[in-house]
């Protein structure tokens, strides 16, 4: 896997992954269906790694003074998600975040013990309380109901789970590693298995997933397309991992006879994004054309002969951000109006862009020209079929579905 050479999404400009604003339009939408996980969390492994390590950071501070408390525990995780990504290294897990600094030190031969602490040269990630499992997953675990409160205690539900992985595990080993400067590579070597086997104790999995994929108790629908998503699985209907998989996701769910509820959610959230997918299409091709007159950019979209039918006349009846300039756009792509389709995206641009503090990526010119200041390399028009198929958004089903499909594929943690 070609880790070194993945981008930093935080080093882009300003906006450059939402540029139109339509993340919380998508995560509206998506929160309906899938109330506790983000686009990032999508590793059981890590959920199990993180729900350990939380617990071990309280027990290890019990008695830090209160104002001091936060930072010990934080502290505390982070050297501990240091040295359970050596062990899980060890063991050649997949889903490690701080992947590349974590195997550079592994197989570096003149190493013989991991540095651990706070230091730039000990943390796994540049920033590892906000990148790592600290930040990421503890949104998730509160909504799921498994930690509370800033320190990250673990609920009675949260408990209950962490006690089946420390079952099998002389966690006293593991603390005296945390209360070390370094550990020897030797020593956790020695300590991978068992760790490993622990984290994926069969039954500590099944309760851990079944809490994910429920949601907290004002999760309804969660609770149903977890249900839904079992039946497809039972069913060998469960969409695999290639082509348009939230696609066939959402179009499977729908014939397994939904509630009312789910079935009106997971129609909101296809039509949404079948008019956000038709948008980012003109707005991202318009990067690709600094200089060019409008009305040239107009007479190419007019000979791809798209057809619009298959987009919904409205939003649906919700209020939620840019809606109003949102449903503008749509109506102008519904009466072939591109002019007017370009001047409301870049309006929309525009706003969000104001919003953050910078200029808009493209805007129109006095003379009917673009300017492009963040311009798209690659960014072609989709064929019709590729705009009525294709998927910009995760609504957090993606996370969802890979999740569901490790455990109930019964890859825990391949």
């Amino acid at each position: 896997m070609a880790f070194i050479s993945l981008l930093d999404d935080r080093a882009k400009p300003k906006g450059s992954r939402d540029p139109l604003g339509f993340e919380l339009v998508w995560s509206y939408f998506g929160r309906q269906v899938v109330g506790n996980l983000t686009t990032i969390t999508s590793s059981l492994e890590g959920f199990a790694v993180a729900l350990l390590g939380f617990h071990w950071a309280n027990e290890l501070c019990a008695g830090t003074d209160k104002d001091s408390l936060q930072k010990a525990v934080r502290e505390t995780f982070l050297r501990y998600e240091q040295i359970a990504a050596y062990l899980r290294f060890a063991e050649e897990s997949k889903s490690i975040m701080g992947i590349t600094r974590v195997a550079k030190r592994a197989r570096d031969e003149k190493l013989s013990a991991y540095d651990i602490g706070m230091g730039a040269d000990e943390q796994i990630l540049s920033d590892q309380a906000s990148y790592g499992l600290w930040g990421l997953y503890s949104a998730a675990m509160r909504d799921t109901g498994l930690v509370k409160g800033s320190e990250r205690v673990l609920t009675d539900k949260g408990t209950a789970i962490v006690r089946l992985i420390e079952q099998s595990l002389d966690k006293q080993v593991y603390f005296q590693m945390l209360r070390a400067r370094s550990v020897k590579k030797a020593e956790v070597e020695r300590c991978a298995k068992a760790y490993m086997a622990a984290i994926g104790n069969p039954e500590m999995c099944q309760q851990l997933v079944t809490a994910l994929m429920v949601g907290s108790e004002s999760h309804a629908l969660q609770r149903e397309l977890w249900d839904k998503t079992c039946q497809l699985h039972k069913e060998g209907a469960l969409p695999g991992p290639q082509g348009d998989v939230l696609n066939a996701y959402v179009n499977a769910l729908k014939k397994t006879g939904l509630s009312g509820g789910l079935q009106q959610a997971l129609q909101e959230v296809s039509q949404v994004e079948r008019v956000l997918v038709a948008l980012n299409n003109i707005f991202h091709y318009c990067r690709r054309k600094d200089g060019e007159d409008v009305e040239t950019i107009i007479r190419n979209l007019e000979m791809q002969n798209y057809s619009y039918s298959y987009l919904p006349t409205h939003l649906p009846e919700k209020e939620f951000s840019r809606k109003e300039t949102i449903q503008s756009a749509l109506n102008a792509l519904k009466e072939g109006d591109y002019k007017r389709t370009i001047q409301k995206l870049f309006e929309l641009n525009s706003h969000v862009m104001k919003q953050r503090s910078g200029a808009p990526w493209v805007e129109l010119e006095s003379m009917g020209k673009l300017r492009v200041r963040v311009k798209s390399e690659t960014a072609a028009l989709a064929s019709l079929d590729r705009l009525e198929q294709r998927w910009d958004y995760d609504y957090f089903l993606g996370s969802y579905l890979s999740m569901a499909r490790t455990y109930l594929e019964g890859t825990v943690y391949g």
